[in-house]
C-alpha cells in the first residue's frame, strides 16, 4: 500500500511544474534525478516499490494524502501532471472532458450527418446513456443544441477541443 508518508521520504512533488524529483538513490536512479517516463499512451510512469505506477494519481496522494479513483488531466494533455491540470473525477466527470474524437467530420463532438435523411443529428452521453437530441437541417442550429446541452450537464469547457 502506498502512502502519502513514503512517496514523501522518496520523492519531491513540484505542484507548479508538476515534476517528481527522487529524493533516494536507487539503482541507475539517482537522488536529484527527474522521475518518471513517457507511456506509449501518453501518461508519466515512475517505479514506486518496484510497480509502475501513474504519476498524475501520485501527484494527489502527494497532495492530499489520497488517491482517486480517476484523475482528469484539465487539458487533455496527460503528461502534464502540474496540480492545477489535475482533478479528481468519476468516469462520467473524466468522459465529460474528452479530446474530439480522430474520426469526426463534424468538428463537434456528438453532431453528425445523417446522409439517409440529409439533416444533422444530435446525441449527448451522460452516465453512459446515449441521448438523442433530434435532427435538424443547420448545421449551426445542431452545434448551438449541443453546446447548450453540454452546458446544461456541466461538461468541461474543454470538451471537445
Amino acid at each position: 500500500m502506498i502512502t502519502q508518508k513514503k512517496l514523501k521520504e522518496l520523492f519531491n512533488y513540484n505542484p507548479d511544474t508538476g515534476v517528481f524529483v527522487r529524493l533516494i538513490s536507487k539503482g541507475n536512479a539517482k537522488a536529484g534525478d527527474i522521475a518518471g517516463y513517457i507511456d506509449k499512451a501518453g501518461y508519466v510512469i515512475a517505479s514506486f516499490e518496484n510497480k509502475p505506477k501513474k504519476l498524475h494519481r501520485l501527484a494527489f496522494l502527494y497532495m492530499t494524502g489520497k488517491m482517486p479513483t480517476y484523475v482528469d488531466h484539465i487539458n487533455h494533455n496527460k503528461s502534464d501532471n502540474r496540480w492545477n491540470n489535475l482533478r479528481p473525477a468519476t468516469t462520467a466527470i473524466n468522459g465529460q472532458n474528452r479530446r474530439i474524437g480522430k474520426n469526426n467530420t463534424s468538428g463537434v463532438c456528438g453532431v453528425s450527418r445523417s446522409k439517409k435523411l440529409n439533416k444533422w443529428k444530435v446525441d449527448i452521453c451522460i452516465n453512459s446513456k446515449k441521448i438523442f437530441l433530434g435532427y435538424h437541417d443547420s448545421k449551426q442550429t445542431a452545434i448551438t443544441i449541443r453546446k447548450a446541452a453540454e452546458c446544461w450537464y456541466g461538461f468541461h469547457t474543454n470538451h471537445g477541443v
